[in-house]
């Protein structure tokens, strides 16, 4: 009997031992709630602690420059000048960008001197399915550097002045009207553009070649449509006995002569009924006096100057 009152004795001993150290290692227990941090609940609870974070501890470590698999840090493209008319008369405007935009500005095209900025704008109306559009010149300010003053330039400045304007005057179903910048002259003095015109669902009418003229003030500026070229080709072709009028032709301005700066050159050719090519000479435009000149029956490699520059972006 007494050696079971001692067992009895030993056990009850042995169990709050126990039961006082797993109240004080245990991690759930009401007082170790109580010493975990609590979680702000207001701003001014905000506000009263962040008064307590030291000022080394609030430092904000410096942005870092994501890096590539080589662990070398990226770096932003570079701008530089590119020439614009490297494909002599090779740039076209896109009919699908102006029809989902619906009024679009191309790039700014410069002169080589910096003096002005040339850019396109064409407008859409999804009614009569028409595209019509707008060359605009802007002079350039003189006291900055090259690059700063391209990269200051604005297509949205209303200051540009309106050169030449082409299918706003009426509106016709399915008419598109087009006028593309071709190159700046060398003495930066012109602005050689072609207009486009046509028709959605016969294709093109005509291409006819226009130069603005920048001498002196704004108001002295002025703009000329050689349509005479076009009467000059069909008029010499017909002494020939080759009607033009029973066959689809067109008319291509590359940009100025690199030998005679004051020419601008053109090249010219038609389509028989089998779709084959028929070239109708290289000719010249002298814009000193506007008169018309045939420079080769055949075709002919021509040096053509590549005046206009235009702002690109390269990658490292």
């Amino acid at each position: 009997m007494k050696n079971a009152i001692a067992v009895l004795i030993i056990f009850l001993i042995f169990a709050t031992q126990s039961a006082f150290a797993f109240k004080l290692h245990n991690p759930f227990s009401k007082k170790a709630k109580q010493e975990a941090e609590k979680m702000v609940q207001t701003r001014e609870e905000w506000e009263e602690k962040a008064k307590n974070i030291n000022l080394e501890d609030r430092k904000i470590s410096p942005y870092q420059r994501p890096q590539d698999k080589d662990f070398k840090p990226k770096t932003p493209p570079s701008t530089k000048f590119v020439k614009y008319n490297v494909s002599p008369g090779g740039r076209e405007v896109s009919f699908a960008e102006i029809k989902n935009k619906l009024d679009i500005k191309s790039q700014g095209v410069f002169d080589r001197h910096l003096k002005f900025m040339a850019y396109g704008q064409y407008y859409y109306s999804p009614i009569y399915n028409q595209i019509s559009s707008d060359i605009y010149v802007q002079r350039l300010k003189s006291s900055i550097t090259r690059m700063k003053k391209a990269l200051n330039a604005n297509v949205l400045n209303t200051k540009s002045t309106l050169a030449i304007s082409t299918g706003e005057k009426e509106f016709r179903k399915d008419l598109f009207s087009t006028l593309t910048i071709v190159d700046f002259s060398s003495d930066s003095t012109k602005l050689l553009v072609k207009e486009k015109i046509g028709s959605a669902g016969e294709g093109i009418f005509r291409n006819y070649v226009w130069v603005y003229f920048m001498q002196g003030d704004e108001v002295q500026w002025f703009a000329i449509r050689f349509s005479n070229l076009n009467e000059e080709i069909k008029k010499y072709h017909a002494k020939t006995g080759l009607a033009l009028d029973n066959y689809r032709w067109d008319i291509k301005p590359l940009g100025f002569s690199k030998d005679n700066p004051e020419i601008i050159v053109i090249e010219s050719f038609a389509w028989d009924k089998n779709k084959k090519q028929i070239f109708l000479g290289l000719w010249g435009i002298d814009c000193t006096n506007a008169s018309i000149k045939l420079i080769s029956e055949t075709p002919k490699p021509v040096e053509i100057s590549a005046n206009g520059i235009i702002v690109k972006e390269f990658l490292p």
